[in-house]
């Protein structure tokens, strides 16, 4: 082997120093027993200890063995433990119980051992800047306990941590030049003048400063400088409030002027920028200024960049989620057949943490377990926790199980990086390192951004009541214009009157754009409106380009396989099944029959479709089969994207057993891609339980806050039929509570084909006014149910219908059941089991309850001449279902001559009965009491 060959493979034990110890202790008992770049670097070494080169038949004395033994361990140790005596905390350092020490002495070595070897031994990356081993290794020490350290040794792939372990340690020593440091320093300033200026003009007022993490705003001001570099032109970021409006204000350069005016309850939009690069919504009720977000185009880091920062109720960490779904958005592009195309450069998603929330909200490990899948992948989001060292008033001991409020992160395999806040020239080498990692690998990251909080929870609250030995530190702490504003005194790169020019500049500027506001414009209002294009609605228009043709040849394709690609084959025989409704009469179209033909028409007008949820791909029930598997080859074949004159994508996957960060990444990822049609089914309707915070702060609510809409699609199975409490209610009472203002739909179906047009209606109006979020109780036994399934010519140029009306008599009908899904199916099939036919009883079938048609079914009750009763039947228990949302609209239009009555089960504390027996007695007694 020649010399210098020693220099480029065996070097690389730094990242698996616990195996070469095993195979040192194989070298002592027989040198030719390990590998010949194994054998040299040991030879290299003990020669190096000892002064003699070893002979073929070695033996070292015992002291060379223990101080080689200690060498590699002490490498091993100070990347791997070397965090936990790094300088990252600014203020309040903890007490690390049997924090290492990393003393030669205490590992067997001397300083003088380290200066007999190369500086190879230590580290390749550093090998040429040192003489020898004592140089490189005094070095390392400095580099991982600095105000920047590491966690990447748990790291699973040997690629990446040995591409860490070079970044890290051949980066060399920071070095701004004078005028980056001055940027740096202006940054600073405009951060912390702009708070300190809050604090003394809007005493008392809720604004959640960053102050203690203010080196955030210079830390994502280079992340975009980075970025331009990578040339990727999209930023979306995702916080809760703590630092929100700094962010605002300086990331997306909202002008003072318009912050300022919203603590005065002012019109903040008169200030808006006219060059159209600001782009700010806001709804008719409006939130709290520290939960609004917007979109800036920026062109000041050489390339065209939008910057956004995503709207975020109080549920802290909600909103991660929802950032990688409108990244994956924006990463995609989907005006062709197939799956999108996707671009993990196109775009990049930052996630600020708080210390408290990351590890505390379950929300985080199911979002962070999406990072790597094929469905939901965004080539690597950087996770922030801006690290004040505690939650309200809750110190870290008791908010957390481990050491950093990180280490949740390091299960998902991905490196984390501490930085101490207030050593801003260390948070942009972190954002160097991050940068890199993420393009080189596509992953996931954690960046620890550790410092403090100035003040209480919010700027009213007093920390010394709960904190005190914190908040004195805290107090006596100066905050960080000052800290590197004097460091850069001391360095001579400005001097004392320059520092004092650059912080009174930033107190002007905000004086100057204070006195722009007349305060006497005030926005406070007791009369507010819902827009009147929202209370209009979506109208149900029949569809007059939905030929027999057109779904003939449809459908044609959709069971036609590539070559050499077969089903299998009793799934085969199922599926051919559907030519039979276009060659006879008498042949039904069943719900997933009637969904992919909706499917493969909203495709070919135009609009992509994004489906996902657990078992999507085939369906809970075994019925979509969405993505079929050849038994031979293991081959897929998705028959949607064999449709000719498509001119959309069509995407569909199944997802991890996850609800809420599902649903979120799927309501982002609807919002940044208005005209997709996005689809989340639930495996079962109750398991959107663990999403309800979705529904309540996102879906049913982000418009009127904060002018945010969305056309998300919810598939809940959902129905009665003895499986107990678990698996029969999609709890439809709920989204019915959250019903106003035309702000969603929601349905209960009992037509294929009534599917088939609300699929369409929900496309239509997807990218305008109108588009509203869509609640679908979808079906389980009617997924094949022949009542519910209907012939092909309900399907061409049909439309809509918010209530079924068979044929009556006007004169004849006594009483009226109205029911919906399956209640209203039953009702059917029991009715028509009859021998003669009631005319005296009508079943309206009320397939849409919000909006209720209330007028459609007003028309039909007033034009009953001798109508007695109205019966609403429901299976669900009293307490649940839609009765008592429906109650207040029956009450205004059952005329008075006709008696308002229930059937259904009685009140319950379950949805349903446990034992599938019962189920049937009471079923059976509640459709005999509707239609006596």
């Amino acid at each position: 082997m020649q010399a210098n060959e020693f220099e480029n493979a065996p070097l690389r034990f730094g990242t698996n120093l616990g195996l070469i110890l095993d195979y040192f202790d194989m070298y002592k008992e027989d040198p030719s027993s390990v590998s010949d770049e194994m054998k040299y670097l040991f030879d290299t070494i003990t020669t190096g200890l000892d002064g003699d080169a070893p002979s073929s038949s070695t033996t070292l004395s015992n002291a060379s063995q223990d101080k080689i033994k200690g060498i590699l361990q002490w490498l091993n140790d100070i990347r791997q433990y070397g965090h936990l005596k790094a300088d990252v905390y600014p203020v309040y350092a903890p007490e690390i119980d049997n924090a290492p020490n990393f003393d030669f002495e205490a590992y067997g070595f001397s300083s003088s051992d380290l200066e007999a070897l190369p500086a190879s031994i230590v580290s390749e990356a550093i090998k040429d800047k040192f003489s020898n081993a004592l140089e490189a290794a005094n070095y390392l020490e400095e580099v991982y306990t600095s105000p920047l350290s590491y966690e990447y040794t748990h790291i699973n792939n040997s690629e990446e941590r040995a591409w860490l372990q070079d970044a890290i340690e051949g980066a060399g020593e920071i070095s701004l030049t004078d005028e980056e440091k001055l940027h740096l320093f202006k940054e600073l300033v405009k951060t912390e003048g702009f708070e300190k200026y809050l604090h003394k003009n809007f005493v008392g007022a809720k604004r959640f400063s960053i102050e203690g993490v203010d080196s955030l705003v210079p830390m994502l001001d280079h992340l975009l400088t980075k970025m331009a570099e990578e040339n990727i032109p999209h930023l979306q970021i995702g916080m809760a409030h703590r630092g929100r409006l700094n962010v605002l204000t300086h990331t997306l350069q909202k002008p003072y002027a318009m912050m300022l005016s919203e603590f005065m309850s002012t019109d903040p939009m008169k200030f808006l920028p006219e060059d159209g690069s600001l782009v700010l919504t806001n709804g008719w009720m409006g939130d709290v200024k520290y939960h609004l977000g917007g979109v800036k185009t920026r062109t000041d880091k050489g390339i065209t960049q939008t910057v956004t920062l995503a709207n975020n109720p109080s549920h802290l960490e909600i909103v991660g989620p929802v950032v990688q779904g409108r990244t994956r958005a924006q990463q995609e592009k989907r005006d062709e057949k197939g799956y999108a195309s996707h671009d993990l450069d196109n775009s990049l998603g930052v996630i600020i943490h708080g210390d408290a929330a990351f590890p505390g909200q379950g929300v985080n490990p199911e979002s962070m377990n999406l990072s790597n899948l094929e469905g939901y992948s965004v080539g690597g989001a950087m996770h922030i926790i801006t690290n004040n060292r505690i939650g309200f008033t809750t110190e870290e001991w008791d908010a957390r199980s481990t050491l950093y409020a990180s280490d949740i992160a390091k299960g998902f395999d991905m490196p984390v990086f501490h930085v101490n806040a207030d050593r801003p020239e260390y948070v942009l080498r972190v954002i160097d390192i991050a940068i890199q990692y993420r393009q080189k690998f596509k992953k996931d990251l954690v960046i620890d951004l550790i410092g403090y909080r100035r003040y209480g929870h919010n700027e009213m609250d007093e920390p010394m009541t709960t904190n005190p030995t914190l908040y004195n530190e805290v107090h006596a702490y100066p905050t960080i214009d000052h800290l590197y504003g004097d460091q850069l005194i001391e360095e001579g790169v400005l001097t004392k009157e320059d520092k004092d020019a650059i912080l009174q500049a930033i107190q002007d500027e905000l004086r100057d754009a204070h006195d722009q506001i007349d305060k006497n414009d005030t926005i406070v209002t007791k009369d507010i409106q819902t827009p009147e294009v929202i209370l209009e609605g979506q109208a149900n228009e029949e569809e007059k380009d939905i030929s027999l043709d057109r779904l003939k040849k449809i459908n044609e394709e959709l069971l036609t396989y590539p070559e050499g690609f077969s089903p299998m084959k009793k799934l085969g025989n199922v599926l051919a099944r559907r030519e039979k409704p276009f060659t006879d009469d008498t042949a039904l179209v069943d719900w997933a029959h009637a969904e992919a033909l909706a499917f493969a028409t909203i495709n070919q007008d135009g609009t992509p479709i994004r489906l996902t949820g657990e078992d999507a791909e085939r369906g809970t029930f075994a019925h979509r089969h969405a993505v079929l598997h050849d038994p031979e080859t293991g081959k897929t074949h998705t028959p949607l994207h064999n449709v000719s004159g498509s001119e959309a994508s069509f995407e569909i996957y199944n997802s991890p057993l996850t609800e809420m960060a599902v649903v979120a990444y799927e309501y982002g990822y609807n919002v940044e891609s208005n005209e997709t049609l996005t689809i989340w089914e639930a495996q079962y309707g109750d398991f959107a339980n663990m999403a309800q915070a979705i529904f309540d702060v996102f879906v049913s609510s982000a418009h009127s806050k904060w002018g945010e809409r969305t056309g998300l699609t919810l598939l809940l199975p959902h129905a009665q039929e003895g499986q107990g409490p678990e698996h029969s209610s999609a709890r439809l009472e709920r989204y019915l509570q959250l019903c106003a203002e035309n702000n969603m739909t929601v349905v209960n179906l009992s037509s294929s084909a009534n599917y088939f047009h609300l699929l369409r209606r929900q496309a239509k109006y997807l990218n305008t006014e109108k588009m509203r979020p869509l609640v679908v109780m979808s079906p389980k036994s009617l997924l094949r149910n022949t009542t519910a399934s209907q012939p092909i010519s309900e399907f061409v140029n049909g439309q809509f219908h918010e209530i079924i009306v068979p044929e009556y008599k006007k004169t004849k009908v006594k009483t009226v059941v109205l029911a919906s899904g399956k209640m209203a199916v039953d009702l059917l099939e029991a009715e028509a089991k009859k021998e003669e036919s009631n005319d005296e009883l009508l079943i309206i079938r009320l397939e849409q309850l919000y909006p209720f048609p209330g007028q459609a079914i007003k028309e039909i009750l007033d034009g009953l001449t001798n109508l007695k009763e109205v019966r609403f039947v429901q299976e669900e228990p009293q307490n649940q279902g839609a009765y008592h949302f429906a109650l207040p609209y029956l009450l205004d239009i059952v005329p008075s001559k006709a008696t308002l009555n229930y059937v259904g089960r009685k009140p319950s504390a379950s949805t349903s009965e446990g034992n599938g027996g019962s189920y049937k007695l009471i079923q059976n007694s509640i459709i005999e009491n509707a239609l006596k």
